[in-house]
């Protein structure tokens, strides 16, 4: 690939550059098909991610990657001529995606600044190897391979909808410049992108530069990170520093000046592409990430003996309602049993139906199990009254005085930061983890609603006597000699995940 750049484009890839186009050129054992089939760039500012971008999706365009090449009978250099290749490059706005485009125009023309001497490509074969100047149905930026070289295409869209406007498109590479900032990017990666190239087995580039705090991109990251053992074989994850790029793209200099004038603690995130946590943010991110375990399945049913704490947020317009369900058996050894999560409109009749299932399945004859539920506004007033067959219902305002809030908040913080809750690293706990990370305390336009959920829920426990109703009563004790202290899951836990498969998980 450096090769490829220097000699048919003109322009000399810097290390961080060289790194991503090895992850892209790295094939598995048919030496055709990707190795990686999700790649994701953590970069810093002015790190030249977007030129090779550019670099990575002409080449792409050029060879059709990721397709079985022909062989020598004309029939298959015919078919690989013909095969239709298209390649669709998002941005979080038209302005944002179209940055690729503005590059690959400037790397055809000969004018981009890594350029010394123009564009051989251009010079050699003249300008008409690429069409750069019309626009699909005269609306989205297009660019088109010409068709001696297989007629390959490059679409530009947004995520805007959450990109639902690109269903039902078969695609055979795609990229998504700056998806750090897009708030739906978990959803949008994994309803709409990764079933885009089922049919191709084309490659996905997440590419950007990150934001303050752990966010969904920084989940996506983790995914292939190199440095995790456990890391997913399909996925490759790699940073590219603004160092990189000195003497490339950026003047020394100049970069002197830029690093002068930023702050200590945030040259490792807008520089070398690390992700650090927000000094704003209100739990600790390390305690946080360290409650989420893979050894817990995502849901349990209820055991004999045990008790159960239900924690709901409401939401009667287009919030998300979370319903989630704590084994409060042991009080320093806590777990996350079951969620439930709705997003979007639902009829308040049928959620409120869901949500006592969910209590039931917790509250029977062998176990126990109290609800509480954020009663703040409207929705949790009707909530409230709709779930009056739940027995006993506790009313919480999450949202009432700030006092009433900080102090739902510092509990929830003290039981995570002591180590006293569990949760399963997997599945809509996920969700959960991600909102806990990004928390601050002023949360407006923030998605809160699985954290309002938790603080609800360990509210709850922190008003629940010990014990349940097992609790043997003694006026001068808390509790029974059972109840165990230690920082880790209690035993009637250890033995649940020792049974593996045996452990029976409900259904949604």
């Amino acid at each position: 690939m450096p090769f490829w750049a220097k000699r048919f484009l003109g322009i000399t890839l810097h290390p961080g550059q060289e790194r991503l186009m090895q992850a892209y050129i790295t094939r598995d054992k048919t030496r055709w098909r990707h190795a990686y089939l999700t790649i994701a760039l953590s970069a810093g500012n002015r790190a030249g991610k977007t030129l090779a971008l550019a670099v990575l999706i002409l080449h792409s365009l050029f060879y059709k990657m990721g397709y079985r090449p022909p062989g020598d009978d004309d029939r298959e250099v015919k078919r690989w001529l013909t095969a239709r290749y298209e390649w669709y490059h998002f941005g979080i706005q038209q302005e944002v995606g179209e940055l690729v485009y503005y590059e690959i125009a400037r790397l055809h023309d000969g004018t981009h600044e890594a350029q010394k001497d123009g564009c051989p490509l251009t010079d050699e074969l003249g300008p008409d190897w690429l069409t750069l100047d019309k626009k699909w149905r005269g609306e989205y930026r297009w660019v088109v391979i010409n068709e001696v070289f297989g007629g390959a295409e490059l679409h530009f869209r947004t995520t805007s909808e959450r990109a639902l406007g690109s269903l039902g498109k078969d695609m055979a590479g795609l990229s998504f410049d700056e998806c750090g900032f897009e708030p739906n990017l978990t959803f949008i990666v994994n309803e709409v992108m990764h079933l885009r190239r089922l049919s191709t087995g084309g490659q996905l580039y997440l590419v950007s530069t990150p934001s303050e705090g752990f966010t969904q991109f920084s989940d996506e990251w983790k995914k292939g990170d190199p440095d995790d053992p456990q890391r997913s074989s399909t996925h490759y994850s790699l940073r590219m520093s603004t160092r990189d790029n000195v003497g490339f793209g950026i003047d020394e200099d100049i970069f002197d000046k830029l690093i002068e004038g930023m702050p200590d603690h945030l040259i490792p995130q807008n520089i070398d592409g690390h992700f650090i946590e927000g000094r704003s943010a209100f739990f600790d991110g390390t305690a946080v990430d360290e409650m989420f375990v893979d050894s817990l399945s995502e849901s349990y049913e209820s055991q004999p003996n045990h008790e159960y704490v239900q924690g709901v947020d409401p939401a009667i317009k287009n919030d998300g309602t979370w319903g989630i369900v704590l084994d409060i058996t042991d009080r320093d050894s806590i777990v996350g049993v079951n969620v439930l999560r709705h997003k979007g409109k639902q009829k308040l009749t049928k959620l409120a139906e869901n949500i006592k299932a969910q209590h039931d399945a917790y509250d029977t004859k062998h176990s126990e199990c109290h609800t509480a539920i954020d009663s703040t506004g409207f929705g949790g007033s009707v909530f409230r009254d709709l779930l009056s067959d739940i027995k006993p219902l506790r009313a919480v305002e999450f949202g009432g005085t700030k006092a009433k809030k900080i102090r739902l908040l510092t509990d929830l913080k003290g039981f995570i930061e002591q180590g006293r809750l569990k949760f399963p690293r997997s599945g809509p706990w996920l969700d959960l983890r991600r909102q806990l990370l990004g928390y601050r305390l002023e949360d407006r336009k923030l998605e809160t609603d699985a954290v309002m959920a938790l603080a609800v829920a360990i509210r709850q426990v922190t008003l629940s006597p010990k014990g349940g109703r097992e609790t043997i009563f003694d006026y001068f004790h808390e509790g029974t000699p059972e109840f165990k202290r230690e920082r880790k899951l209690s035993p009637s836990w250890e033995r649940l995940l020792s049974r593996g498969n045996g452990v029976k998980i409900l259904g949604s």
